[in-house]
């Protein structure tokens, strides 16, 4: 019975945290202590378990509500948060890349996870509009990088711009690896950046096979700008499924979404 009891009131409490981060669309650690006078622990657990709800999308020192957000992390806020559902994705993702394959690997946190193990494929060339990504790459003798030029985007380490689309014109991929902020039957793919949905967008059109990278918490959620259409894309992996529904609606548009081994 006390166990029911104390239940009842993580709900409830549980609840509440979902209504404000509703309602201010991002709210801190610190914000919600205050509300509820609870302690900064109980706090981080609270969010943490919503997030395996997919109920809000937590950040360093806060959250962010969940159906749409127009807030851009840096990466130095992402680059900690879910790290080993990154990792998961960076281990399958490899196993569709193959010696002398042409790839482009966009920004972002999890694709820089895919990065760091690729050391092993030969005669692999790599495109990338991210510096982080090039920066990983660089010490690796079996990898020809191209750069895409342009506009430098701080926020992300990131080229942008209407000089990236043009050195794209050039070029086509056998396989494409996009970072996205949210996946949603109506909007698509989104990120926060309209130049960076541009950029992406033009990159998996050039792709022969075109892959999305997302954790399980991207599933719902809605960016400010738009990079493709779900049927757009040839897979999505991910660390988990989402939900029945979803899942069903997306292998409907002939997308395979992976999220196991193999």
């Amino acid at each position: 019975m006390i166990n029911n009891k104390e239940d009842l009131f993580i709900e409830e409490r549980q609840d509440k945290i979902v209504k404000y981060i509703e309602k201010v669309e991002k709210a801190t650690i610190e914000e919600i202590m205050s509300l509820l006078k609870i302690s900064r622990s109980t706090v981080r657990r609270d969010l943490m378990d919503l997030e395996r709800k997919n109920l809000i999308i937590r950040t360093r020192g806060g959250a962010l509500k969940k159906k749409y957000f127009k807030y851009e992390f840096s990466l130095n806020e992402k680059k900690d948060l879910n790290l080993d559902k990154k990792k998961k994705i960076a281990q399958i993702t490899k196993r569709f890349i193959n010696e002398g394959d042409i790839i482009y690997i966009s920004g972002g946190t999890t694709t820089l996870e895919l990065a760091k193990i690729l050391f092993d494929i030969k005669d692999l060339i790599v495109f990338t509009n991210a510096i982080n990504i090039l920066l990983e790459l660089a010490n690796n003798s079996g990898i020809e990088i191209k750069l895409v030029g342009g506009d430098f985007r701080k926020k992300t380490f990131s080229m942008v711009g209407q000089e990236a689309i043009n050195y794209l014109d050039r070029y086509n991929f056998n396989k494409a690896f996009v970072g996205v902020n949210g996946i949603s039957i109506n909007e698509g793919f989104t990120t926060p950046n309209g130049l960076e949905a541009i950029l992406d967008g033009e990159v998996i059109r050039r792709s022969k096979e075109a892959f999305i990278l997302a954790d399980e918490t991207k599933f719902g959620a809605v960016a400010f700008s738009t990079i493709c259409k779900i049927e757009d894309v040839d897979y999505i992996i991910t660390n988990n499924l989402p939900d029945a529904k979803l899942t069903k609606d997306i292998q409907k548009m002939e997308v395979k979404i992976i999220s196991n081994w193999f």
